[in-house]
């Protein structure tokens, strides 16, 4: 084995990622929107004991990985996590998989279902080949716990809070419950300034006497962020998109960006390069 020149290229397509100690490899695993089963767990854990150091690293974009497994021991470790129904994450120049908050099946500030909306994505586009990498991220509210303006493609729920002024007694909770001032109580009734609002629906949830309520629930889509050396802070699309929009603007970015990236170029870098306005009047149309 020693003597044989290793193919990191075809490794790294495996999901194993050289480790500054030689002939050594850190064990990528795929997990959509941060969940796995206990099964897969205690699967892992075993391979970690068996292939690894008896531990595992969970990465920024809740990926697992099992270090130091030996070159010799890669196949042998993949085939049998596969056999658990546990693939290879994705490296290189592909699409990575998707991270994801729990969304509205945990979380209380939750608007969207994460977790299904990763999973379809995921479905679709995991591995597929880009001019560089691809992260997307979903997120169930403007609170962005998984950052999607850091990611090529963030997705983040929102909704359109509409007052229903025959019912509102200027009782002041939904102003108390407004971190950013967007509500005011004047003259006991309520009024919404929607240049302020970022569509959290707090007001929403804090009214107890249904003066409040959802007008739509959809997506703020943000495209080309990226962290790293030379961070990006993802421009804003489109706001309230529903799923059908979602999906086409993401199919839409997903060829736009196969054709006229650069290799190597991240999707911010090929907006900066060409400009907003043309990606935007394509993907929109």
């Amino acid at each position: 084995m020693s003597g044989k020149k290793i193919d990191v290229s075809l490794l790294k397509s495996k999901g194993f990622l050289p480790q500054r100690q030689e002939n050594m490899f850190s064990m990528r695993l795929k997990v959509v929107s941060g969940n796995l089963d206990a099964k897969k767990l205690r699967a892992i854990a075993d391979a970690a004991e068996k292939y690894g150091s008896g531990y595992i690293h969970i990465t920024s974009r809740q990926q697992i990985e099992v270090p130091f497994v030996k070159l010799e021991d890669t196949e042998a470790a993949r085939n049998e996590l596969e056999k658990q129904g546990i693939s290879a994450g994705s490296a290189g120049k592909k699409v990575r998989a998707v991270v994801a908050c729990q969304g509205d099946k945990v979380c209380r500030n939750g608007l969207i279902d994460c977790e299904n909306l990763a999973c379809k994505i995921d479905e679709k586009y995991f591995g597929e080949a880009v001019p560089k990498k691809l992260k997307i991220a979903v997120t169930g509210c403007p609170s962005a716990c998984v950052r999607p303006q850091e990611n090529d493609f963030g997705i983040m729920g929102n909704v359109k809070p509409e007052i229903l002024g025959e019912n509102c007694v200027g009782c002041k909770l939904c102003e108390k419950a407004c971190k950013v001032g967007a509500i005011k109580v004047l003259e006991d009734k309520a009024f919404i300034n929607t240049k302020k609002c970022i569509l959290c629906g707090a007001c929403i949830a804090a009214c107890r006497k249904d003066a409040l309520r959802a007008g739509k629930i959809g997506c703020t889509i943000f495209v080309g962020g990226k962290a790293g050396r030379q961070p990006m802070q993802g421009i804003k699309l489109l706001e309230l998109a529903d799923e059908e929009q979602l999906f086409s603007v993401l199919e839409k970015t997903f060829e736009y960006y196969r054709r006229e990236g650069l290799d190597g170029e991240r999707f911010g870098d090929l907006l900066e390069r060409v400009g907003m306005e043309k990606y935007r009047e394509e993907v929109l149309s």
